[in-house]
């Protein structure tokens, strides 16, 4: 197999942060950024009313780098907020391209 580039390391990184937090999920849990910045990450779903699937956005509090993943399981009891919005007052999300 052959040797992640650095931007899969990158990428792969900032999804097992995701995967943290979602296992930890309703629990809160203080998932450091991967880019090192002492921020830490934070998840904000986008889905049809009701619906169990959906994308999100995982993102630093601190950097506001972030990846977006199109299908996702959406947890019973996330927030979830409409494809064409999110949180009022969220920054703008720098997102990482998949490697």
């Amino acid at each position: 197999m052959p040797e992640m580039t650095a931007a899969q390391r990158r990428w792969e990184s900032w999804y097992q942060a995701f995967i943290s937090v979602v296992e930890a999920f309703p629990e809160p849990v203080e998932v450091p950024c991967p880019e090192g910045d002492g921020g830490f990450i934070r998840l904000t779903y986008y889905g049809l009313p009701g619906s169990s699937k959906g994308s999100v956005t995982a993102w630093c509090d601190r950097c506001y780098h972030g990846i977006w993943l199109g299908r996702v399981s959406i947890p019973t009891g996330a927030q979830v907020y409409p494809f064409e919005g999110g949180p009022e007052g969220r920054p703008e999300i720098k997102l990482i391209p998949e490697a």
